[in-house]
């Protein structure tokens, strides 16, 4: 059974001095005044209320979440926007490599030979050649290629720097700055020199 609201008692006792009771229809009119539907709130009529249950002003709400809203975008772009990739084919020979395995290394020197050489990252060859480093921060970079271990193109062909170089002091710098790069490195048959 439906329990009644006190204030509907209080209303019905003190209108019970009537000879007759009123009509039904006063009691809906009283019963919709103390009971009204709820109306659905707009966007901005629950952001405002999200405001007041967290007892802040409206305009303290705004300002925070504006200042989130700007904290995120910038969070955004350096995470997507501040770093670039580095990305590229590996070739052995006329033909692409099928696998391998590819080495970056941060350089901090100004000029040859290549003395401050720290290992960044590693990443490997897929079938196709491709190989990728995504969201590499800007600055200068040595670049080394090496066939899978015990691969035919191993037989053949020996790890090298980027642009055909044997050794790390006398590599070609990959140099990253405000856009992606795209490099292309050819392997080196055994005992083959790059011609400059």
């Amino acid at each position: 059974m439906e329990q009644k609201d006190p204030i509907e008692d209080k209303f019905k006792s003190a209108f019970s001095g009537f000879e007759q009771e009123p009509p039904e229809r006063v009691w809906n009119n009283v019963r919709a005044q103390l009971h009204p539907v709820p109306v659905p709130l707009s966007f901005w009529g629950r952001m405002m209320k999200f405001s007041g249950l967290l007892h802040l002003h409206p305009a303290l709400f705004f300002t925070i979440s504006g200042t989130a809203f700007v904290s995120l975008l910038t969070v955004v772009y350096v995470f997507a926007f501040g770093h670039q990739s580095i990305r590229g084919h590996a070739y052995a020979g006329l033909s692409r490599m099928s696998s391998g395995n590819v080495e970056l290394f941060v350089v901090a020197d100004k000029a040859m030979p290549w003395d401050s050489v720290t290992h960044y990252r590693s990443a490997l060859i897929d079938h196709f050649g491709h190989f990728q480093f995504a969201r590499v921060s800007q600055g200068r970079y040595l670049l080394r290629i090496a066939p899978e271990e015990n691969s035919e193109t191993a037989k053949t062909y020996a790890p090298c720097w980027y642009k055909g170089h044997e050794r790390s002091d006398s590599a070609d710098v990959v140099l990253v700055e405000r856009k992606d790069v795209v490099v292309d490195v050819k392997l080196m048959k055994n005992g083959e020199t790059v011609k400059r």
